[in-house]
């Protein structure tokens, strides 16, 4: 990505970026479907339908961090001249990495099972809300950006160094 020499780095950089593309896409109409914040259209009003609306401004919530995450570890690798330390972008990867993951946690649950919501006469239970391509492409991102972060933390952990044997001096008596 550019501004990041890391190519694993800005590639998980892109990702974070990547949902919120992929949703004004789903807000600007196109038949591939409204994506997991819903379309912004005058046919159906996410206003009359509480769980929807809950869960959508949730889900717009999410990617938003995720966004803004990935847009910190993009402004470290433009003080630092491309070049970041692994230990300055872990706190942002873990931060992106358990909103990534709730994110994508929600989006699960609310198109197959569906969770409660609040209403104006109290929590609802909804039922599963209807998946599109908008949708099942944010889920993707998330997946594959949960793995590949799990994957840079692991492998940029420090790894302890065996102790020495012991040295044993010999003194020879004569």
């Amino acid at each position: 990505m550019f501004g990041i020499r890391d190519r694993r780095l800005g590639l998980l950089v892109g990702l974070m970026f990547a949902p919120f593309a992929l949703q004004l896409l789903g807000w600007a109409g196109t038949p591939l479907g409204g994506g997991p914040c819903g379309a912004i259209g005058l046919d159906q009003l996410m206003l009359e339908q509480p769980q929807v609306f809950f869960y959508a401004q949730i889900m717009l919530w999410g990617i938003s961090l995720l966004m803004a995450t990935g847009f910190f570890v993009l402004m470290l690798g433009f003080m630092h001249n491309g070049t970041i330390q692994k230990s300055q972008a872990r706190p942002f990867l873990l931060i992106a990495l358990v909103v990534g993951s709730l994110t994508a946690l929600i989006y699960a649950l609310t198109h197959t099972v569906g969770l409660p919501a609040p209403s104006p006469i109290g929590w609802l239970m909804s039922g599963a809300e209807p998946t599109d391509v908008i949708g099942i492409l944010i889920f993707t991102v998330l997946l594959v950006q949960i793995s590949l972060t799990l994957r840079w933390l692991v492998q940029s952990e420090p790894t302890p160094q065996k102790a020495a044997p012991p040295q044993t001096h010999q003194s020879k008596v004569i």
